[in-house]
């Protein structure tokens, strides 16, 4: 009995062995398929990241020269509105400093209605400094008189109607000073309140500091 079953016991164990043997192939085979498979995910799924970054990239690049450009969004330097900033100045032989300034802050005091009441007010803030204020309060100039020199200043940071006031008053003021330099023949060069060293070009070489002349 023993010996007829011992056939029938290696028949099912060679059996066995061939199915082990097969089951194991077939797992390996879709193990490695699955594997393939994941990796090939993974380097598309990092190709669209990297090409989505890339892309984005670009595009914010884009926009900020675009608009940067377009609006001139540039790093601003620090201003100091304390800091004047020079418009002319006129060299002179000779200034008489208390008459000059008496002569120039009545001018003064005539041009704060222009262009219309209350657009200026006209302040002596030390001997030989005339200033003007504007009234939006942007900005503000001063006319300094010393020994040998008569200069503007600016202070503020000006707005558009400021610029375009300050040119029409500091081109009258100009006029003025021409008046107080050559008119009146009967006037001795040494009696006038202002000598200039340029005769012929220092009152214009001033005004061609000054946008171009537009009376109101």
């Amino acid at each position: 009995s023993y010996n007829c079953e011992l056939p029938i016991i290696m028949n099912l164990l060679s059996l066995l062995l061939v199915a082990t043997f097969y089951v194991s192939k077939t797992t390996q085979a879709f193990s490695t398929a699955g594997t393939g498979v994941t990796r090939k995910s993974r380097c598309q799924t990092s190709r669209t990241d990297a090409d989505t970054n890339t892309k984005q990239s670009s595009t914010t690049q884009l926009q900020a020269g675009l608009f940067g450009n377009l609006f001139g969004k540039k790093e601003e330097e620090a201003y100091d509105p304390s800091v004047p900033k020079r418009i002319m100045d006129i060299k002179c032989d000779s200034i008489k400093s208390g008459g000059l300034r008496f002569a120039l802050g009545l001018f003064f005091i005539g041009q704060q209605g222009t262009p219309v009441k209350g657009s200026w007010k006209a302040n002596q803030a030390s001997d030989g400094v005339l200033d003007m204020y504007y009234v939006d309060n942007s900005a503000m100039f001063s006319v300094h008189l010393t020994d040998k020199l008569i200069f503007v200043d600016r202070y503020g940071q000006p707005s558009l109607q400021y610029q375009l006031q300050e040119s029409l008053i500091l081109h009258r003021f100009l006029d003025e000073l021409q008046t107080l330099a050559f008119e009146g023949d009967d006037i001795e060069q040494e009696n006038r309140l202002v000598v200039l060293s340029d005769v012929e070009n220092g009152i214009e070489d001033a005004r061609t500091k000054l946008p171009a002349r537009q009376e109101q």
